[in-house]
């Protein structure tokens, strides 16, 4: 090895360790906040359930009302909102929850205020059985504290899309540390001795680097400890961290940025419509009546079920975008690696006209890693231990970031000792020569 080369490599990792230094300093804090809320939101529905829970349903022996009707009876109750998604798969014995947006008042050109942002309705009549009113941030509530702390943990409840953005470019600084991060603790490469040609050290290459980064010494210092537990820790789990990184870029800057990559390096196709552009006018309501956008998507689906050797094993929702004229039909299929399922999507126009369709596995690699990330990210799959394990992820990872924090302290403090003790010295030195 070359004293040139040598001296390239110390450069290129003094740098890394710049990057890292800064990037952690930089994210600590909102991944303490990330960390720490994303362990409590493992268990959104339990805890919704408790603090919040929906209107109650008595069991009935009849059948339950269509999605779509019931969406038309909530339609018809707040003709100022819109019910742009259809949950197509109606349970028994539990209250119809359907999302409200509000349309634009012509006389002001401002959104109605609807005063609520869910409906409950009864499943067997469509009659409604309450509403969900979050409301701000403040005062806290059994109400909103739950949609509150998921807030914080993908916008720290800003408002407007600041807080997406800043997280988004929390999420992008923090996937591109894991890679500076992991280089961190290969070893650093050994000069040959300039007499026998061989490496000073008789270790091999994997060898230093499993003893030192892999593992913990306990017998060291409490700094040792805890620089120890900052690498190996990160080392354990860093292939779970960088899937919480990137889907975390994917959740919040999808169009910008996820989207794009992921199609470039994978091939991953437009599942959800991104790259559709806007209209110039939204289609506040479709140019086709729902019903008819079902019925084609049911066709649709089941002719590529056919073609591509799927098995379709319910509906699962309907969902409208106005300003982009787009209608996404998610279906459950045996291609999906989630219990609630949803994975397989169709994309029409409002005129029913299919524009595209994905599979969650198997049909495209790019569609195949964005359905896996997520799953793991939302904790989705191989119930609840993995779910328990997720809730320990939230907590090491706001560990991480504060033993980062505490080894830049202690080095900071050990650097500034030293260049008073070195002034100092200096200071005796010529006073002494003088």
């Amino acid at each position: 090895m070359s004293a040139h080369a040598h001296h390239t490599g110390l450069t290129l990792r003094h740098s890394a360790v710049l990057i890292h230094r800064y990037a952690g300093l930089f994210m600590a804090a909102f991944l303490i906040v990330i960390g720490l809320t994303g362990s409590i939101i493992v268990f959104n529905s339990e805890l919704t359930h408790w603090l919040d829970p929906p209107p109650q349903v008595g069991a009935q022996n009849a059948a339950v009302l269509d999605g779509l009707v019931l969406r038309d009876r909530a339609q018809a109750l707040y003709p100022t909102a819109s019910f742009n998604y259809v949950n197509l798969h109606v349970a028994k014995d539990q209250a119809f929850l359907t999302p409200a947006e509000p349309r634009i008042d012509p006389a002001t050109k401002q959104p109605f205020d609807l005063g609520f942002e869910a409906l409950y309705l009864d499943p067997y009549t469509g009659r409604e059985l309450g509403r969900v009113q979050s409301g701000g941030n403040w005062p806290i509530t059994r109400h909103n504290i739950v949609p509150l702390i998921n807030r914080l943990h993908y916008a720290l409840a800003l408002p407007d899309s600041w807080g997406l953005w800043l997280f988004g470019i929390v999420a992008v600084i923090w996937t591109l540390d894991c890679v500076v991060s992991v280089y961190l603790t290969f070893p650093t490469r050994l000069q040959r001795s300039a007499a026998t040609g061989s490496e000073s050290a008789g270790r091999s290459w994997l060898g230093r680097w499993w003893r030192p980064s892999w593992l913990v010494k306990w017998r060291g210092s409490p700094f040792r400890i805890n620089f120890d537990l900052h690498r190996a820790g990160g080392l354990w789990l860093w292939l779970l961290l960088a899937v919480f990184a990137w889907s975390g870029v994917g959740f919040n800057l999808s169009d910008q940025f996820y989207t794009p990559v992921m199609h470039a390096l994978f091939g991953m196709p437009d599942v959800y419509g991104n790259g559709v552009p806007a209209l110039p006018n939204p289609h506040t309501d479709p140019a086709t009546p729902w019903e008819e956008i079902r019925e084609t998507a049911r066709r649709e689906v089941q002719s590529r079920s056919l073609a591509l050797n799927f098995r379709v094993l319910g509906e699962e929702g309907l969902y409208y975008q106005p300003d982009k004229g787009l209608f996404t039909y998610l279906v459950r299929s045996d291609r999906d690696v989630t219990s609630e399922g949803g994975g397989s999507v169709l994309l029409l126009d409002d005129r029913g006209r299919p524009l595209g369709f994905s599979l969650p596995t198997g049909q495209n690699v790019g569609a195949t890693l964005n359905t896996w990330l997520f799953a793991l990210h939302t904790a989705e799959v191989w119930g609840m231990p993995f779910r328990l394990f997720v809730a320990l992820m939230g907590i090491l990872v706001s560990g991480f970031s504060i033993t980062g924090v505490y080894i830049w302290w202690k080095k900071r403090r050990a650097r500034t000792h030293r260049q008073r003790i070195s002034v100092k010295n200096s200071i005796h030195f010529q006073g002494s020569h003088s």
